[in-house]
């Protein structure tokens, strides 16, 4: 674990990763189109200005020190989306930071994110780097439930207003306070436990609804605690930012709170019944 791998070439690196069911191929950034396309999804995605754009030669030149650049293309080889990161050394372990994954509003919510990561996941653990860590806003709920149930990442810290004020429409000129999370890039890690309903559950909320068991001061807290999160930040912010502030200054301040508390969050539960978010807090381990 603590070993430094022999990265190789570049030559000797996974090509290609066929999803014949949905005509999707990953592959690796080799050219400078391919890294000149990646540079405009990004203004298209997020809407960047020159100052936050990684640059064409940034993609083509990483995999040579370990770091990945890949695509998604569809059958007539346009990208649909990309992954990129860095290789480096985090708390003593070959870690890869993954700085960026965005995917074109058409292609969303097909697999393609999740293709994307797997093909980093494989790529980088046949390179023998040990972690992937990246980063999401706490607030979004679909990012949560699908980094920490779908990939099986763990939380790592909460970092506040991580980037400052971007200037993207996406950030909602909120403070843009983040959860760094890693994975194993070897194996995946267990799933989260689940639930079938959050009634009984206490939850943390500025937002209470009826029926809520709201945890209050106690001296002994429970074994599972719900932090909420909005289902739909960005609805929020377009109804009332004071409202999408709120959230933003409670769901950090909960955080904070857990964590002094012994607690770790370990998932994200979704209840379909009425459509609202939480995370699932519970005593870390001893150690």
């Amino acid at each position: 674990m603590e070993r430094p791998p022999s990265l190789g070439d570049a030559s000797s690196r996974r090509d290609v990763s066929e999803a014949p069911s949905a005509g999707i191929a990953i592959r690796e950034l080799t050219t400078n189109e391919d890294c000149r396309v990646a540079v405009d999804l990004q203004r298209e995605i997020w809407g960047f200005d020159i100052g936050d754009i990684v640059p064409a030669s940034l993609f083509h030149i990483v995999s040579f020190v370990g770091g990945l650049g890949a695509g998604a293309f569809d059958a007539n080889d346009r990208m649909l989306g990309f992954v990129f990161g860095v290789t480096g050394i985090r708390d003593g372990v070959l870690s890869h930071w993954s700085h960026m994954l965005g995917v074109r509003d058409e292609a969303r919510n097909s697999g393609v994110g999740r293709m994307l990561k797997e093909f980093q996941r494989a790529t980088l653990g046949g390179l023998g780097i040990e972690r992937i860590y990246w980063t999401f806003d706490p607030l979004q709920a679909k990012n949560a439930y699908f980094n920490l149930n779908r990939l099986g990442a763990q939380i790592d810290q909460y970092v506040l207003d991580m980037y400052g004020n971007t200037g993207s429409p996406l950030h909602l000129g909120l403070p843009t306070d983040r959860l760094i999370v890693r994975t194993s890039a070897a194996a995946r890690d267990d799933a989260p436990p689940r639930f079938d309903s959050h009634d009984a559950l206490p939850i943390l909320t500025s937002f209470p609804q009826g029926g809520d068991v709201l945890l209050g001061e106690r001296i002994a807290w429970p074994p599972v605690v719900l932090i909420e999160i909005p289902a739909d930040i960005m609805s929020v912010a377009q109804r009332s930012l004071d409202d999408a502030r709120t959230w933003r200054v409670s769901v950090r301040q909960h955080f904070e709170s857990l964590r002094g508390r012994g607690y770790g969050v370990n998932g994200v539960h979704r209840d379909a019944g009425s459509g609202r978010a939480f995370y699932v807090a519970v005593p870390r381990p001893a150690g």
